[in-house]
Parts: C-alpha cells; sequence; structure tokens
C-alpha cells in the first residue's frame, strides 16, 4: 500500500478557470499540462456525490445490542439494527478464582457480536458479583438481597481490582473488536451509586469508596484501557475521568417522571451534566452513552414526551442508546429512525477534486472536503482512504490519508489536501477513483456514508482517473 501523506488541512477553492463538475461516470475538462516536478497539473475534475436520507447502521453509533444473554435479537420492525453489543459481567464470572481470568467467556460473546456486525462495549460490575476468594481474604461487605456490596475502600479489594482491569486491558485494550468500556465497578450495578442498599444504605456508604479511591479506580480503567473509548457513569468522579479524554454515560434516559413528579434525571441530573462547561464538552473527546429508563413502552404508558427526550439526546451529542430488550412502540418508530439519522457522527463527501489524468509515476494531488452532519465525532483512529479501480474491478493503487477523522466535529467543513503516488506498474485506462473509511488496520471499509455510489465492499466510487501512457 502506497501512503497517502497529508499536504495539510486548510481552507481551499477550487479555482475557477480549471474546476470542471464530474459524476462517478464520466471526465471532462482541458488538456493536461505537466509540471517538472512530477505533480500532473492542468485539467481539474470535480466530483460532488449527492448526499442521501436513509438511516446509516454505522460501528460505534446507534442503538446498543443488549440481547446477549437474554434472547435472540428482538425483530428489525421492533427495534432498529444495532452496531454495538453491551454486555456488563460480575467480577465473579471473570475471575472466578485468584488469577484465573476467564477470556474465554469474553472471546465468545466477541465472536458472536462479530458474526451479527456488531462491536462489544462491556462494563464490569462488583456489587452482588464480588467473588467469593476476594471476600475470604477479609475484605468486608455488607449484606443485601441479592449478593453483597463489599468494602472498596480496603486495601486488598483495591490491590485485586487492579489486577483484574490490568489483565483485561492488557488482553482487549485497543481492539477493533471493542467499540468502549464503562468505567464501572462502583456501587450498584456498577452505576457508581447505592440505590440498591435499601435498609441498609448507611452501612453502604460506609464501605463506598473515598474521594481518593474513587480516582484509584478510574485510574485503574484510565491505565489499562489506553487508546479505547472510555466512559464514566455520571456518579463516579465525572470531571477527572474526563479531563482525562473520556465520555460520560447515564442509565436514566428518558426519565421525566419514572419515580415520581418532582424530580427526575433528565433535568435534575443530566441537565446539568451537558450545560457544565467542562463535562458538556466532554463529547469532543469521549462519547456519550445513555441507556434508557425503563423501556420505551413505559414512557409512551407515562404520556412521556418523546420528541423532547430525543431532541435532548441529540442535543447532549449523543452516540450510543441503550433501549433494552424490549420493542420501540410502533407508532414511534418512524420518529426514532428520524433520530437516528442524526445520533453520533455522519460523514458527507462533499466534493472531491483532482487532475483529470496521470502517468505512471506521477504524484496526484487529492482534495476533499467533508462535512460530519450527525452530532458527535468518531472515536476511534479510523484512516480515510483513496484507491483506484479499473473496468475488471482490479485494484491497482490504495492510499491512506494521515487527516484524523476523530478530529471532525459536527457541522464544520473539513478540508483535506493529499498527494498520492501514481504506480510505476499501472496500465494506461480509465479507472475509478474510489473512497471510504477504513478498519483501524486498513483491511477492509467499515462505514457507510451519507452519499451515493456505495460499493457491496462499502467503498464508494465517487469519480474517474485516466491514465495515460508516458511520452
Amino acid at each position: 500500500m502506497v501512503v497517502l501523506l497529508l499536504i495539510g488541512i486548510a481552507s481551499w477553492l477550487c479555482a475557477v478557470q480549471s474546476c470542471v463538475l464530474n459524476d462517478a461516470d464520466s471526465s471532462h475538462g482541458i488538456a493536461a499540462r505537466r509540471s517538472s516536478d512530477g505533480l500532473s497539473s492542468g485539467q481539474t475534475v470535480t466530483a460532488r456525490p449527492a448526499e442521501i436520507d436513509d438511516v446509516l447502521f454505522n460501528p460505534g453509533m446507534g442503538f446498543a445490542d443488549p440481547h446477549f444473554g437474554i434472547g435472540d435479537p428482538l425483530p428489525r420492525d421492533q427495534q432498529p439494527r444495532s452496531t454495538v453489543a453491551y454486555v456488563r459481567w460480575p467480577w465473579s464470572d471473570l475471575e472466578p478464582a485468584e488469577g484465573q481470568y476467564d477470556f474465554g467467556r469474553v472471546d465468545r460473546v466477541i465472536e458472536q457480536a462479530r458474526a451479527m456486525g456488531e462491536t462489544l462495549a462491556f462494563r464490569i460490575f462488583v456489587v452482588g458479583g464480588a467473588p467469593a476468594w476476594v471476600l475470604e481474604k477479609g475484605v468486608g461487605a455488607v449484606k443485601l438481597s441479592k449478593g453483597s456490596f463489599p468494602d472498596f475502600n480496603d486495601p486488598i479489594f483495591l490491590e485485586y481490582h487492579a489486577k483484574l482491569i490490568k489483565a483485561f486491558g492488557a488482553r482487549y485494550a485497543n481492539s477493533p473488536d471493542i467499540d468502549h468500556v464503562d468505567i464501572g465497578s462502583v456501587g450498584c450495578w456498577g452505576e457508581w451509586n447505592t440505590a440498591c442498599c435499601q435498609g441498609v444504605k448507611e452501612r453502604c456508604e460506609r464501605y463506598y469508596p473515598t474521594s481518593v479511591n474513587q480516582i484509584a479506580v478510574a485510574d485503574s480503567y484510565l491505565g489499562a484501557f489506553a487508546g479505547t473509548p472510555l466512559v464514566m457513569l455520571v456518579g463516579g468522579p465525572l470531571k477527572y475521568a474526563i479531563s482525562r479524554g473520556t465520555g460520560w454515560r447515564g442509565d436514566c434516559f428518558g426519565d421525566y417522571g419514572m419515580f415520581g413528579p418532582n424530580w427526575n434525571h433528565m433535568e435534575h441530573v443530566y441537565e446539568p451534566v451537558a450545560q457544565d462547561p467542562v463535562t458538556g464538552s466532554a463529547w469532543k473527546t469521549g462519547p456519550v452513552q445513555f441507556e434508557v429508563c425503563g423501556v420505551m413502552q413505559d414512557w409512551y404508558d407515562k404520556g412521556f414526551d418523546i420528541d423532547l427526550i430525543l431532541r435532548k439526546g441529540l442535543e447532549w451529542h449523543a452516540s450510543v442508546i441503550n433501549a433494552g430488550y424490549a420493542p420501540v412502540p410502533a407508532v414511534w418508530m418512524p420518529r426514532v429512525d428520524e433520530f437516528l439519522k442524526k445520533l453520533g457522527y455522519r460523514m458527507v463527501l462533499r466534493e472531491l477534486t483532482h487532475p483529470g489524468d496521470a502517468r505512471p509515476g506521477e504524484r496526484l494531488t487529492l482534495r476533499s472536503r467533508w462535512q460530519n452532519v450527525g452530532v458527535a465525532p468518531i472515536y476511534h483512529r479510523w484512516p480515510l482512504a483513496y484507491r483506484l479501480r479499473s473496468g475488471s474491478d482490479q485494484i491497482v493503487a490504495q492510499w491512506v490519508s494521515t487527516a484524523n477523522l476523530m478530529q471532525w466535529l459536527p457541522g464544520a467543513p473539513q478540508n483535506v489536501e493529499d498527494i498520492a503516488a501514481i504506480p510505476e506498474d499501472v496500465a494506461a485506462g480509465t479507472y475509478s477513483l474510489d473512497v471510504a473509511i477504513m478498519t483501524q488496520d486498513g483491511r477492509s471499509a467499515h462505514v457507510d456514508l451519507a452519499i451515493t455510489g456505495k460499493r457491496p465492499d462499502r467503498w464508494y466510487s465517487v469519480s474517474k482517473l485516466v491514465i495515460r501512457v508516458r511520452d
């Protein structure tokens, strides 16, 4: 693969005298000129693909799939297709005996998710899932109706918990199969609260981690999963985690009165987070994730304003919504589809300008203008790529840009200028110029664009380039 060198991301305008509109099936222009530095010059072609309005099912955005361990996926007429599989595991399942980590449990779910076109997001929880062998080392615990609430300040607990996170980070950090990881562990359901401690709340609060130990737990994830998107639960040390590049997560999205008329999560928890100057900017570097409060049918039955709820999800720059293992009310499905057209990232190639022809061995200037019309950026280092494809679908050249798509925030146009070298052995002829956003390892196209021209391999046919024989 020839590496495409990024000349610069800067504003540019197509020269009026040489900019010619081109569709994906034709090339036009004035006679080409040759420059002494080997760059093709003269004829210029500009392709402007048509934008589409389809719901896109892309990695790292949309609905999460919570069905693992529950049942088969819900039919698509009941809940939109998801691309993120979401699983919670108790510590006791992941380390049933001291130092014996059950990576196979995670690997099996990764394989199942991969077969469905999904990547995995997960959380580890401890309350109700602390291994017996840890407690037998003398770690205190409050007995609950289901399991126990361990002493999160006990040095023994903190030592072995840190070892667990380190081991799983060593195995799964930077894995292309992992979409994101919750900074969980602490409190009921790993949500950094004591809501499950009915009747023994004061005792649980004595075992809740101090501020120093909350940071220690967060640091265990930050150190182990460097390079993997992380999300901190709203009950945890949110500003500290966000200052280290994480996003945030709320597990009662849509609550406008689930627990009473005078308090709700949407107005009293999530709105302040979204409006805070620090936490409200977290989405620029880390994903915002939500899990619905109850299920959407509960919202419908209680008369909640679905338009308000979905609008808030977009205002707060959410990428993934876990709607639970329950159907979306049929009457709301069209509104959910419109919501999904904006949730997360949505990349549009506005135009691609390049010389209309080149010769083998020459360098080719590619200028492209993109726009993210979603509400959040991409959170993985997926490269932008170009290729030349013959009429018989043979790939004769492929280049990867060093443009950082993680910096493509919503709204602002992104202007990219790249130079690619045409291989010496390319035969004369007319070639398709395709674009794609690739997997992190560059092996395959990974993302649906909001433009026409999609091919079965998820590349997009955008323009044509004529390769001419040398003089």
